[in-house]
């Protein structure tokens, strides 16, 4: 009855020696470069919800990844699966956010919470902060997108989150098949697993409904700022387009006029028109050679130098009077009467000569339109604050502007536009940082070549989208209230039942029995309570017949470690201690002497010729000797606290405290004389003696806490021995040294 406890002994004292093989890697690398690779291409094709406003699925993939794998591998499906957004974002910050979004996930998820917990918890405590400083540190109108951004993030990472779960719903039975997860299972009570499953299907649902009327909403308001733009841009051109054409047509009758008045009337002339037409901020009337004949107002030519005024230089000048036609010049600077910027119009003067009328022009005649009336035709021709204006001449250069765009006259109106997306380009006006709006635009060009822009601010529509979102997150908040009231509600209902039984179970029933259910319950948890009753009874038999087993073989199994225990320390063929108990003990009494400042006694023992003993007479007989020198060293050393040990081969040890009056030394002695003496009778009927030659070394304790410093002097009094003779003893009583192992 006694070996099966030892085999069982040895085999758990095993246990921790054997190495258990490492699960393979290349499952779970393949499932997140699999995964990876899925959400890469779910990503390259983003769903619009509007203007450049995209939610992303293919994050899913990453999700399902931190339900299997351990967050490095989560980490590489993320990395690969946002790569796409890279391109259609043009900036790296998706790999920050759902990188992190990754790893702390799938390190949640080792931690035993719930994927929808640990996302929700991320961006709240992560991820919305990450973001918003990546958008106030990145972009220049961080407050146009700072709410709309959180908002996006956040449902975005609710919606594929809650789409992950219900996957993984559907196809864990076939991912646990095709590979071992690396994550714990998770343990979930009755009402956490209800509130888990709600949740999940409401948020889903709630958010996919939510941003589906979202989207067919914005779709709608897309269609109605498109009109809008459209409208506008027409309206405007045509407005802009009668109104230069009504100062060209003015220009070009009073060329006329003074074509056919005497010059001394020039200047009643241009006062008259000037009058009807007061878009013109001044009208000037230049002879052939560029110099001011006169001006309107009539006040101006009196600021102007006594050598006069020349406009030979201006190409309004060169244009009308060289080329003979009507000209309307770019914007540019004004120099006589103001520094303004102004655009020109002008048309050749003839001599009031109609034999001369084809003849060279004998000056020519101006007006400056003021651009500040343009504000006057932006708020006639387009009374909708969503709307901003830009009029630009046909070299590009700023003609008009609305206020708010902060654009200067004259300066060159530069632009970029987003091409990310095709469908709905936004436009950004190129500021240095004074203007980083992004707006839908519609450009349309005029029949003098100026163009107009008219613009919508994009966060107008972001504005309407945030409305919807935070009607989503009020949504999803009542929800995430009912959930709870109906998970517990649902948990209470079926809970009951079951925590009943199991106390019933637990009390084993009594002389009484088991109580019958006093709760509603479904048929199923009634049958089930009876089979547990009848089981635990089977049980309870089964348990008294183990319990007797498990004694009696616990009984034997503590028998059988005491004995390994002592087969540890002993040497198999004397029965003294072997070397490993001689080096643990010697540490122990060495110890203790040290502490009393007493003396300690180490002895070397050797059996002298005794290979020759071997050779002659046989293994068998040396065996012989080595048990009787045994047996006679642990007869003269019999107290607790000595320790004899065999220390190899034909070699012993005898560690004990020293006294004064030489008892141990005599010991030695007499244990010499007593072999020595001692006769073995051989097979043959010949009689075999033996010797021994002892080493020993006394000292005080403090020596050494190291044996082998102790051995060392021994074996080198055992060596003056047996040069001496052998069969004697060689005695090394040293004084008191200080600990080696301290000085060292």
């Amino acid at each position: 009855m006694a070996i099966a406890p030892i085999e069982i002994a040895l085999k758990l004292d095993n246990d921790d020696d054997i190495v258990k093989p490492k699960p393979s890697q290349i499952g779970p690398i393949l499932l997140a470069l699999a995964l990876g690779l899925t959400g890469a291409l779910l990503n390259s094709y983003p769903i619009e919800l509007a203007y450049n406003i995209f939610l992303v699925l293919g994050n899913l993939t990453f999700i399902i990844a931190a339900a299997y794998l351990r967050p490095a591998l989560t980490l590489l499906c993320a990395l690969i699966c946002v790569a796409p957004l890279l391109i259609i974002w043009g900036h790296p910050f998706g790999f920050l956010t759902f990188g992190c979004e990754a790893l702390f996930v799938s390190y949640l998820r080792s931690r035993g919470w719930y994927l929808p917990t640990a996302d929700f918890l991320y961006w709240l405590v992560i991820g919305m902060p990450l973001t918003a400083l990546l958008i106030e540190f990145t972009t220049t109108n961080a407050p146009e997108y700072l709410i709309f951004a959180l908002f996006k993030q956040s449902i975005n990472g609710i919606f594929y989150t809650a789409l992950a779960v219900i996957l993984i719903f559907v196809l864990g039975d076939k991912l646990n098949g095709w590979i071992k997860s690396q994550q714990p299972p998770l343990v979930k009570n009755l009402k956490q697993y209800l509130q888990y499953i709600l949740w999940v299907m409401s948020a889903f649902f709630v958010v996919g409904v939510c941003l589906f009327l979202s989207r067919s909403l914005t779709n709608i308001q897309d269609q109605q700022f498109q009109d809008k733009l459209d409208i506008s841009s027409q309206y405007v051109g045509r407005i802009i387009e009668d109104y230069v054409d009504e100062h060209k047509k003015a220009i070009a009758q009073v060329a006329d006029t003074l074509s056919v008045i005497d010059p001394t009337n020039y200047d009643d002339a241009l006062t008259k028109v000037h009058k009807i037409y007061p878009g013109f901020l001044t009208m000037l009337i230049a002879n052939q050679d560029g110099n001011l004949a006169t001006s309107s107002p009539r006040a101006l030519m009196e600021n102007l130098p006594k050598s006069g005024f020349s406009v030979v230089d201006r190409s309004y000048f060169s244009q009308a009077f060289f080329q003979q036609s009507l000209y309307v010049s770019s914007v540019f600077l004004g120099r006589g009467f103001g520094a303004d910027p102004i655009i020109a119009i002008s048309a050749p003067i003839y001599a009031n000569d109609n034999a001369n009328k084809n003849n060279k022009p004998v000056g020519i005649v101006e007006g400056s339109l003021n651009l500040n009336l343009f504000e006057q035709v932006n708020r006639y021709a387009a009374n909708d604050r969503e709307i901003d204006l830009v009029l630009t001449d046909e070299n590009d250069n700023v003609i008009y502007a609305d206020a708010d765009l902060a654009l200067a006259r004259l300066s060159k109106f530069n632009f970029s536009l987003d091409q990310a997306n095709t469908k709905h380009q936004l436009l950004t006006i190129d500021t240095y940082g004074a203007n980083k709006q992004r707006y839908l635009h519609r450009q349309s060009v005029l029949n003098n070549g100026w163009k107009i822009f008219v613009l919508i601010e994009h966060r107008q529509i972001l504005a309407l989208v945030e409305q919807q979102y935070l009607t989503i997150f009020i949504s999803l908040f009542f929800v995430f209230i009912l959930v709870i009231a109906l998970a517990n509600q649902f948990a209470r209902t079926l809970s009951r039942p079951l925590a009943f039984a199991l106390k019933e179970l637990a009390q084993g029933g009594g002389k009484s029995g088991y109580k019958t259910m006093p709760y509603v319950a479904p048929t199923d948890f009634l049958i089930l309570y009876e089979e547990l009753q009848q089981s635990k009874e089977r049980l309870l038999k089964q348990q008294f017949i183990l319990e007797d087993k498990v004694e009696t073989r616990t009984q034997a199994l503590n028998e059988a470690n005491r004995a390994l225990k002592k087969l540890v320390n002993k040497d198999s063929l004397t029965g003294l201690y072997n070397r490993r108990y001689l080096n643990n003990k010697f540490s122990e009494l060495q110890a203790i002497l040290a502490r009393n400042n007493a003396t300690m006694l180490l002895a070397m023992l050797d059996l002298d010729h005794f290979k020759k003993l071997n050779d002659e007479y046989g293994h068998l007989m040396g065996d012989r000797c080595l048990k009787y020198v045994a047996e006679v060293m642990s007869n003269k050393f019999p107290r607790r606290s000595d320790i004899v040990a065999r220390f190899g081969g034909e070699e012993f040890i005898i560690v004990a405290q020293h006294d004064e009056q030489g008892i141990m030394l005599d010991k030695l002695e007499e244990l010499r004389q007593e072999i020595a003496q001692h006769q073995f009778e051989h097979d043959t009927g010949e009689l075999i003696s033996v010797t021994i030659s002892i080493g020993v070394v006394t000292i005080n304790a403090t020596y050494s806490e190291k044996i082998t410093d102790w051995i060392t002097l021994a074996d080198e009094q055992l060596y003056q021995a047996k040069d001496n003779g052998r069969n004697q003893l060689s005695i090394n009583q040293l004084a008191h040294i200080i600990d080696k192992s301290v000085s060292s």
